[in-house]
């Protein structure tokens, strides 16, 4: 049965979940087509002959008779016809759990794994049965989708706090176990103790214990099992009066929980592993390591046998967030290697918590996002899932919740990052981990994310006509990134000072460049070029202002050079680079342009600095004064420039938000990593005049201490 089948309109594969093959309507979720299977006649979903207000999700509850009968043993001991009676009920009881339901919910026909219904209508937890959530409908359809898909090792699920996804994953590891053969099912979490003890204990054998005895198979003796739940022959002959069933074959398939070390599980062959809280694995525990070793427990030749359930809410970056983070972006369906698969083999998930938030389900289960109308208000609201009454809308909540520590950026941070609206808020760092004001840069960010329209604007530098004319051609995968050009005028103004090409208007902007000199690296990855555009303070122009970021790796290192000549060329403004990187140097000397490069600023010179020659053209990148004051002039530049200035209630017009982003999470003893936080700090650097230390505390600052802003 094919799996993948064409959708009209659509380049990428649909992936039906019906196990019978069937294919009906279709939606996507988080980069995945999924193929709901056929919808069957209304007489044969469930609650049709009830009234659309009553049509909800409602546990079916199991004969009298049945509830009464513990084991194998009790239901074989029963008369022949007492077993014939009751046989079409559990022989749809296990077609439900294999094909999944449709139930109407206020009149829409609606359809639910077999994983989904186990978990609603079998799997008792800590609060009872679940309710019916539609956003854990969705959690279900995209998890039978990964299942499914022969190219992928399972679901990556980047979540709000208590969305439900534990016990939803201890339900899957119950339900698929109870039916397999000969497999392992293996659990982790951030440690040991909550893998055995907040997991297995607490919500695997719960949720076992809990099933209906048609449900159960063959146990060995253990009544209170710690380390491991098998489903094997027990050692020795149970007496009767247990009531404990051995007949038949044993499955011998095992649910098992390990400690948090990056290869707990290698070299045995999985078929679930459910990696709990991977976004807050702190070393020495690696997610990503951790993920490529068990991911060959998963895999045997080319052929996935095994599939991953992956959970978490974020971490700051220093406690495992950075790694989790990394493991995300490999996961994403719409970009795959020529096998189709993604980087990870994961497909990656994405609720907003307003869609999962706690007390905002009406008694359909759908979230109740917006505030209710006002004809809905006049009826008093909107009756929850709880029969409460639903007054407002969870995005009003949890907006209401983030106005209320306007004035504490730690604690807003924080309620932003635990119930996050977008995959960035999700991967949000803490305040104290950040060398610079992080709820300054958040605030730029959210505001940018409101703009409309964008004032960024991507596209190309190109010659119209060499060294004499530049112009800029608009493209969604060009290399730059725009927001602010000086009028037709005073582009491309040529400049000459005794026969040598000079930038003309030093005084009202300059740039920063990290460059690089190899084509390529070993992993055929390496650092990216980036460059800036700053205005200075000007009354001609927009001041204190970036209005061009660059960040790319062209597969000749020359084109990156030419790219940023041709900027420069442009706008008309000189550029600061780091002296230990010469092939821009001289790129530019060949091509008549080694003008354009500016000296280590005077406010930076040493006794001993050299010549303005080329080869010392730019500032070198391991002097400590250098590395200081780099870091000082972006702290500068937030303060004065970046997220809400609480004098004029003005927002600052930093527009790039890939620079933010690289800000948060810039480290001074590695910042060879940022490459966008060093060529925005030689641009701010090169904008700048000798200043006396004592009037700046931002100069006396020690960058290389942790201190919170």
């Amino acid at each position: 049965m094919a799996v993948l089948v064409d959708i009209d309109g659509y380049e990428t594969k649909g992936i039906k979940i019906d196990p019978n093959g069937t294919e009906g309507d279709y939606f996507e979720s988080s980069g995945l087509l999924i193929v709901l299977p056929k919808k069957p006649k209304r007489s044969e979903i469930l609650f049709h002959d009830q009234p659309k207000k009553l049509q909800l999700w409602q546990r079916l509850l199991m004969p009298e008779e049945l509830q009464r009968i513990r084991s194998m043993d009790e239901w074989l001991e029963k008369p022949a016809e007492f077993r014939k009676k009751f046989r079409v009920y559990i022989e749809e009881e296990f077609q439900r759990r294999r094909d999944g339901v449709w139930f109407y919910n206020n009149g829409v026909p609606t359809y639910i794994t077999g994983r989904h219904y186990m978990f609603l209508q079998w799997s008792k937890i800590d609060i009872g049965y679940p309710s019916y959530l539609a956003f854990q409908r969705e959690i279900f359809l995209h998890m039978a989708a990964c299942e499914a898909d022969p190219r992928c090792f399972g679901q990556l699920y980047t979540k709000c706090r208590r969305s439900g996804y534990t016990n939803i994953c201890s339900a899957v590891l119950v339900d698929e176990a109870t039916q397999v053969k000969d497999k392992l099912l293996g659990i982790q979490s951030k440690t040991g103790k909550d893998a055995q003890e907040n997991i297995f204990m607490k919500k695997v054998v719960s949720i076992f214990r809990g099933y209906p005895f048609f449900f159960k198979p063959i146990q060995d003796g253990t009544t209170n099992p710690r380390m491991e739940l098998a489903f094997r022959e027990p050692s020795k002959r149970i007496t009767k009066n247990n009531k404990t069933s051995y007949r038949g074959d044993a499955l011998n398939t095992v649910i098992n929980w390990k400690n948090t070390t990056n290869n707990a599980y290698d070299g045995e062959k999985l078929h679930i592993l459910y990696l709990d809280e991977a976004g807050k694995w702190e070393k020495p525990t690696d997610i990503r390591e951790a993920w490529r070793i068990e991911r060959t427990c998963l895999i045997v030749g080319k052929r996935i046998v095994g599939k991953a359930l992956v959970g978490s809410t974020v971490n700051p970056m220093d406690k495992g967030g950075k790694e989790y983070k990394g493991l995300w972006y490999d996961s994403d369906p719409n970009e795959r290697n020529a096998n189709g698969r993604t980087r990870s083999g994961l497909y990656r998930i994405f609720i907003p918590a307003y869609e999962a938030l706690e007390g905002f389900f009406d008694e359909y289960g759908n979230a109740v996002i917006e505030d209710p109308s006002q004809i809905v208000h006049i009826h008093g609201g909107v009756i929850g899932i709880d029969g409460e009454l639903i007054e407002n809308g969870s995005k009003s909540y949890l907006k209401n919740e983030r106005k209320s520590f306007k004035d504490d950026p730690s604690e807003l941070n924080e309620i932003t990052r635990q119930f996050p609206f977008t995959e960035d808020e999700a991967f949000r760092d803490s305040i104290e981990s950040s060398l610079f004001n992080i709820g300054k840069i958040y605030q730029q960010i959210e505001h940018n994310d409101e703009l409309y329209p964008n004032p960024v604007v991507t596209g190309n530098f190109l010659w119209k006509e060499k060294d004499k004319e530049v112009v800029f051609s608009p493209t969604p995968n060009g290399r730059f990134r725009v927001c602010w050009m000086p009028d037709p005028p005073d582009r491309n103004v040529i400049r000459l000072e005794r026969g040598k090409l000079v930038p003309p208007f030093p005084e009202y902007g300059c740039g920063g460049v990290d460059s690089y000199d190899l084509d390529a690296t070993v992993d055929s990855r390496g650092s990216k070029g980036a460059l800036h555009m700053y205005n200075k303070f000007s009354m001609n122009r927009p001041p204190n202002m970036f209005v061009v970021e660059y960040a790319s790796r062209p597969d000749l290192a020359s084109i990156f050079y030419e790219d940023v000549l041709m900027c420069a060329f442009f706008y008309g403004y000189p550029l600061l680079i780091e002296n230990n990187k010469y092939g821009i140097a001289r790129h530019f000397e060949a091509r008549g342009y080694d003008g354009y490069l500016l000296g280590r600023p005077s406010h930076l010179m040493s006794r001993t600095a050299p010549n303005n020659s080329v080869k010392t053209k730019g500032i070198p990148s391991n002097s400590q004064d250098v590395i200081q004051s780099h870091a000082q002039s972006i702290e500068a530049f937030i303060h004065s420039h970046v997220g809400i200035n609480h004098e004029t209630g003005e927002v600052g017009t930093m527009y790039f938000n890939r620079t933010l982003e690289d800000w948060i999470g810039f480290k001074i003893d590695k910042r060879t990593k940022f490459d966008l936080t060093i060529s925005s700090g030689l641009a701010l650097l090169a904008a700048q005049k000798a200043k006396p230390k004592k009037e700046s505390n931002f100069q006396e600052k020690v960058f290389f201490r942790k201190y919170k802003v």
